[in-house]
């Protein structure tokens, strides 16, 4: 089964102080469905583009459930780095799209373009019988080297927070070299049913320093549960509503 998707904008601020408008879209559905990148071409000074373009994703109607549509409105600079107007977020899963619809989504302002963030990809999961929460860290993307330092062996430390306090902690290997590492390590904690709306996890990224020196520099943390906002408060929300299913999705650090 393949989605299309059809776009256009209304009233497009300029990110610059001219206000001048060259705007255009990224598309993409997270988790990812493939490698292949989508945008849509550059409206010449227009804030109210009808771009009339088709875009479709290899993706079984089952699947697009737990996947989020993200677009990013850019302004096109040819002499520099092209600005961000903003960012549209919709969680798949509250759309019916059987037949072709019409959807309005509000811009988000000033965000960072996609290649810019540092994110992870983590994987939930919490089966009831053995009330047993596992956590997968799967993989990381644009990881910021340290200042000084002309790679990283970044590692991930995981707390579990029942009530606000870090009741337990696990972490990964470390991988050498890489800003963009894959760890695929699955981290298992033990988390009674009742626990489950009072629980998180943090997810703490670090650079594997010199043993000697005894410090690893914080790259960046996230924590995703039921009390926080976002991507962060949906992906626990879809744990828990799928039990025993392995929910992924990819998170901000900072």
């Amino acid at each position: 089964m393949e989605i299309f998707f059809y776009i256009t904008a209304h009233d497009l601020a300029g990110s610059d102080q001219g206000g001048f408008n060259d705007p255009y879209v990224r598309l993409a559905l997270v988790p990812e469905v493939d490698s292949r990148k989508r945008q849509t071409t550059i409206h010449r000074n227009d804030p109210n583009p009808l771009f009339d373009q088709h875009f479709k994703f290899p993706v079984s109607h089952e699947e697009l459930q737990s996947k989020s549509l993200v677009l990013q409105v850019f302004d096109y600079d040819r002499f520099s780095r092209n600005d961000v107007i903003g960012e549209v977020l919709m969680n798949m899963s509250e759309f019916n799209v059987s037949n072709s619809i019409e959807i309005w989504g509000e811009i988000t302002k000033n965000k960072k373009p996609r290649e810019e963030l540092q994110e992870v990809l983590v994987s939930l999961s919490y089966l009831p019988s053995a009330e047993r929460l596992t956590v997968v860290l799967l993989k990381a993307r644009n990881l910021f080297l340290p200042q000084c330092k002309g790679n990283m062996d970044p590692f991930v430390k995981v707390y579990l927070v029942v009530n606000g306090k870090r009741v337990k902690k696990k972490k990964t290997a470390s991988k050498k070299g890489s800003c963009n590492p894959v760890w695929n390590e699955a981290l298992t904690f033990s988390l009674s049913s009742n626990n489950l709306p009072n629980a998180a996890i943090e997810i703490c990224i670090f650079d594997q320093e010199n043993e000697i020196l005894g410090h690893n520099p914080l790259i960046g943390t996230c924590i995703i549960g039921p009390k926080e906002t976002g991507p962060e408060k949906d992906h626990w929300i879809d744990m828990m509503q799928s039990l025993r299913k392995a929910i992924a999705c990819w998170h901000t650090v900072r």
